[in-house]
């Protein structure tokens, strides 16, 4: 009877100090400001890639964190040369779903999400992008990538110490019974 009270005991006392982890969501903004601004003429393309495992404060980590969505936005810019007849920039993601026209009537456009852009994200904390002139030539000014997900939570060093000291605790009181 007094084995069954303590192996009780014991799974109550972890149960109890031990907590539940959950994912909390979280929002990781990289923005990439270009200083100075990019120039890219016609036909051109200019490639970069939006890094989210460099966040402060919270950088994303591809083996404990999950991306369900991000948005891409854009700000270009005429240069204002004489000579353009309308610019025409398309803005490539991984995938073809994510992939579009720039509006040169917006300060900025946004861009939604591909698949295969998602999945990059997700494993590698990285997003690679590209702005191509198909006609006309611009700077490029900045990139905006927010994605949102789960992040892992951090533990707390009062629950790791409660977990502690109860196994402690049952390790103490089992020695106790052995003698």
């Amino acid at each position: 009877m007094k084995k069954i009270t303590a192996s009780i005991f014991g799974l109550l006392a972890v149960l109890v100090t031990s907590s539940i982890i959950n994912a909390a969501p979280y929002t990781w903004v990289d923005v990439i400001d270009f200083s100075p601004d990019v120039y890219i003429g016609w036909y051109q393309s200019y490639p970069y890639t939006h890094d989210l495992t460099d966040n402060a404060p919270v950088a994303f980590n591809p083996s404990t964190d999950t991306i369900f969505s991000y948005s891409l936005a854009v700000a270009l810019y005429d240069d204002g040369g004489r000579y353009d007849f309308g610019e025409v920039a398309f803005i490539d993601q991984p995938g073809a779903l994510g992939d579009g026209f720039y509006n040169f009537s917006y300060t900025n456009q946004t861009f939604g999400w591909s698949l295969a852009g998602l999945i990059q994200l997700n494993t590698y904390g990285l997003l690679n992008v590209s702005v191509d002139s198909w006609t006309g030539d611009f700077y490029l000014a900045s990139s905006t990538l927010t994605a949102c997900g789960d992040a892992a939570p951090v533990p707390e060093p009062a629950t790791l110490l409660l977990l502690g000291s109860g196994l402690l605790g049952m390790a103490g009181f089992r020695r106790k019974f052995r003698k």
